[in-house]
């Protein structure tokens, strides 16, 4: 174990993705570290955290997403798409474990999909505007527990050429890059 500072990411496959990137621009100031498998939904999240956290170690900074699993219409799952009000309980609890850890935890948006990525009710798909609500209902509870917030959302789509993937849902390699050099530089807020 390293005496530096432990980053612990949770996510998704976006943060899967931009995880490597973060480690490398933190290289040095911090030890990153992240499940090897993908955080996907909120309650998915809630189950393994404890696991997750014996095998990683104890974090001093906390950095955190669902949302994309949560919000997305899965005909192959029941419920399709898990509501809003689940998520948000979730998220609580999820919440309430790393605040158990640390007082450093930094919740970060959902990003969006681009915007001409067609909804198809025979796959998963998703909806900018339900993407925007459970964003809101995620960033009122961060807010109420005074837990700062990454909007790379925000940052995705205004750049949603250049940083989604062709499949219109995952990071281009410059969206893999811009959104680790956010990550990296809100946690080095928290780093000495």
């Amino acid at each position: 174990m390293s005496d530096l500072p432990r980053v612990l990411l949770l996510g998704d496959s976006i943060r899967k993705s931009y995880e490597p990137h973060v480690r490398r621009l933190l290289a040095g100031r911090a030890e990153v570290v992240g499940p090897a498998e993908n955080g996907q939904y909120s309650l998915y999240t809630l189950h393994g955290l404890d696991s997750w956290i014996r095998e990683l170690g104890r974090p001093d900074i906390v950095h955190w997403n669902n949302g994309i699993h949560d919000v997305g219409h899965n005909p192959e799952r029941d419920p399709v798409q898990f509501p809003i009000d689940l998520y948000q309980e979730n998220l609580q609890s999820i919440l309430g474990v790393l605040q158990t850890l640390t007082p450093h935890v930094v919740w970060a948006s959902t990003t969006p999909v681009h915007p001409a990525r067609p909804f198809r009710e025979n796959q998963w798909s998703w909806r900018n505007g339900e993407i925007e609500q459970y964003n809101q209902t995620a960033s009122e509870l961060m807010a109420a527990h005074g837990i700062a917030v990454n909007d790379l959302h925000q940052l995705v789509l205004d750049h949603a050429e250049e940083y989604l993937a062709e499949d219109q849902l995952h990071l281009s390699c410059a969206g893999e890059r811009a959104c680790a050099e956010a990550v990296a530089q809100t946690i080095g807020r928290y780093l000495p």
